[in-house]
């Protein structure tokens, strides 16, 4: 009786892990891809489309968007994506 307690004990346990890693997973990729997106919002706004592709690529993401806008297109918003997580970062460049 004791083996299935511990038995069954290891089984939850390793079912538990196997849950908490696939979330620390994602979590990573989210903060990966946040991080890739500001990158690339920042090099847009300072030294163009060409650098912010660089910086998006160079932090492991891909842009799956970027759109100017404002009066006079001084904000930059750029969507990015790594292993299948989504982040968006707005930039400008005015004060």
């Amino acid at each position: 009786m004791r083996v299935f307690g511990f038995l069954s004990s290891a089984v939850l346990c390793i079912c538990l892990l196997q849950g908490l890693g696939n979330n620390a997973h994602k979590q990573v990729s989210v903060l990966r891809a946040q991080i890739a997106a500001d990158a690339a919002a920042l090099a847009a706004v300072s030294h163009g489309d060409e650098a912010a592709y660089y910086f998006a690529e160079t932090n492991g993401g891909d842009i799956m968007s970027m759109r100017r806008f404002g009066i006079a297109d001084e904000y930059v918003e750029v969507v990015v994506s790594i292993d299948g997580m989504k982040a968006i970062a707005v930039a400008t460049d005015s004060w």
